[in-house]
């Protein structure tokens, strides 16, 4: 026992508490929270749910995925189209940030920065990042049936009849009058404009592997022209080989103009010439 100054009897002291040590992050995500109370990101989860998400953009056999470079625009949850994704990336390198950051998270934490849209070569041409537009990705139903398109006795229409007709399309740069034409995985075709920076071959695919992306000419429901081209897929004559495939019987294929401007033509004339014969 103490005995204080003036003879009185003193309490012995408390013990000082020992300082617990800060959980471990692991054992935060085990308990479900972190520091502050809020959900802790579950690595398994986490790890789980990017496979899923890289492998529903890996092609399987018969498909053609994205090209390397347009893969950013799928991954990014805005969908930013990559004129302006492409300048920032270059950006977020240089400034040592990407180290330290998520490029997509760098980016939503920059609308006011100032990035240079020109081409190496060309005078500057400065934007706002903020400003970037965002690729319309369509999955649900709803949002992709106005999309939808038929093949049957050689007119192309909507679900509820109506001929489609391209004359009044924009196209891309360079193409007026052409639409954009996509068949999915699933063997549904899809044609609707195109619209620089919004509407794009990923957009009713949702960026996932198709098995054939083109444009198209299209008269009041009849087929006049396909063009092999798409930037996204960068279609091939294997392409070209399962959409005709999959049109062959419900059109006559005979006498629609085929453009494969990047191809041989030799390796295209051996590819068309199954469907150059009389409709079946």
């Amino acid at each position: 026992m103490r005995i204080s100054a003036s003879g009185a009897a003193m309490p012995p002291p408390r013990p000082e508490a020992t300082p617990t040590a800060a959980p471990s992050r692991l054992a935060q995500a085990f308990k479900g929270v972190d520091s502050v109370g809020e959900p802790a990101p579950r690595p398994l989860e986490r790890f789980r749910d990017i496979a899923r998400f890289v492998a529903a953009l890996m092609p399987k056999e018969g498909e053609t995925g994205l090209v390397d470079e347009e893969l950013r625009e799928a991954r990014d949850p805005r969908h930013r189209y990559r004129e302006y994704a492409q300048p920032a990336h270059r950006q977020w390198v240089a400034s040592g940030d990407s180290a330290r950051e998520n490029f997509f998270a760098w980016m939503d934490a920059r609308p006011q920065l100032e990035i240079n849209l020109a081409k190496p070569g060309q005078p500057p041409r400065m934007a706002r990042l903020g400003d970037a537009p965002q690729v319309s990705y369509l999955s649900d139903a709803a949002a992709l049936q106005p999309y939808l398109a038929e093949v049957a006795d050689g007119v192309w229409r909507r679900p509820d009849g109506t001929a489609i007709d391209t004359a009044g399309s924009k196209g891309k740069l360079g193409m007026p009058g052409y639409a954009i034409l996509v068949l999915d995985r699933d063997d549904r075709l899809f044609v609707h404009d195109a619209v620089l920076g919004r509407l794009h071959h990923t957009s009713a695919s949702a960026g996932k592997p198709v098995r054939a992306a083109a444009m198209i000419e299209l008269s009041e429901g009849k087929a006049r022209s396909l063009m092999l081209s798409s930037g996204h897929y960068m279609s091939d004559l294997d392409d070209l080989e399962r959409l005709l495939d999959f049109l062959n019987g419900k059109m006559d294929l005979s006498k629609l103009a085929v453009l494969a401007p990047h191809e041989d033509r030799a390796e295209l004339a051996e590819v068309l010439a199954p469907y150059r014969q009389a409709r079946r």
